[in-house]
């Protein structure tokens, strides 16, 4: 190959790449923000105003708009990470499990049925791989002792993930969803926003902070356990702090090929220069 050939291989190459990138964020966006539906559940009920009537300053957060398409999550330099339970509005409530995953798909249980709004968890991401949960009933619906729970080679990249009682799982990584649907809906704390969480005093919404939604109920509309999915969202919804999202594989993929272009391209021009 001459080396105009080769110089004209690589600068297409690089341009794929950029192109690729371009595709792989273009389509994130675009899954980014789910529609919702009208919550079966009644008034007062919707994602918007479980939100709202806890707001006790500042804007309140905008669930059509502030979705973040945040997917998977790693640990922060304190290498902890605790989480809250907000609320849970769902008929499978009593046998919902919620956790974190790795990539293999390994599960971590956070919290199950017997927990409920005010409940907390303590996520320990341990030097050699392992995972520690520590989740504990708080008042005013105390359910019982501290459970404490190890986890051996979990590693510290994760997503979360909602569990039924018939062991239907629902992922924050859209593509393990039954047809690639988005299951979950993530929010980024503003530094503005004062919440009031059950059996807490009020805190700023820090960006250091992310509210976890769920939809318990298949997206593509088929009839799942007798019910069509209302996508209201409100399913189970907890609070996660000292976490950073990570890329998706496919945008690391994309930024690869660039990389990759863009550095062979670079060692040619070095060459033709010595």
């Amino acid at each position: 190959m001459s080396a105009l050939s080769l110089n004209k291989f690589l600068t297409s190459t690089a341009g794929v790449g950029l192109m690729t990138l371009a595709t792989v964020i273009t389509s994130g966006e675009a899954a980014r923000a789910v529609s919702f539906g009208t919550s079966s559940d009644g008034p007062g009920k919707s994602l918007q105003e479980q939100l709202n009537a806890i707001t006790v300053g500042g804007p309140h957060i905008d669930t059509v708009n502030g979705q973040t398409g945040y997917q998977l999550f790693t640990n922060t330099a304190t290498g902890s990470s605790i989480g809250s339970l907000m609320f849970e509005i769902a008929g499978f409530a009593p046998t919902n499990k919620f956790g974190i995953y790795n990539q293999n798909g390994d599960k971590a249980l956070l919290f199950d049925g017997v927990n409920d709004s005010g409940d907390r968890t303590v996520v320990d991401f341990l030097g050699d791989g392992s995972v520690s949960v520590s989740t504990k009933g708080l008042l005013p619906h105390y359910k019982g002792p501290t459970v404490d729970r190890n986890y051996a080679n979990f590693g510290n990249v994760f997503g979360y993930y909602l569990e039924r009682g018939d062991g239907t799982t629902f992922y924050t990584e859209n593509s393990r969803n039954q047809g690639s649907y988005q299951q979950a809906v993530v929010y980024q704390g503003n530094n503005q926003t004062t919440l009031k969480l059950a059996g807490r005093q009020p805190g700023i919404f820090t960006d250091n902070e992310f509210i976890i939604a769920f939809e318990d109920i298949f997206q593509d509309g088929r009839l799942d356990h007798g019910f069509i999915t209302d996508s209201d969202f409100n399913d189970l919804v907890v609070m996660v702090e000292s976490v950073k999202p990570v890329p998706e594989p496919a945008t690391l993929a994309g930024l690869g090929l660039v990389a990759g272009a863009l550095g062979l391209k670079g060692r040619r021009k070095a060459s033709k220069t010595c």
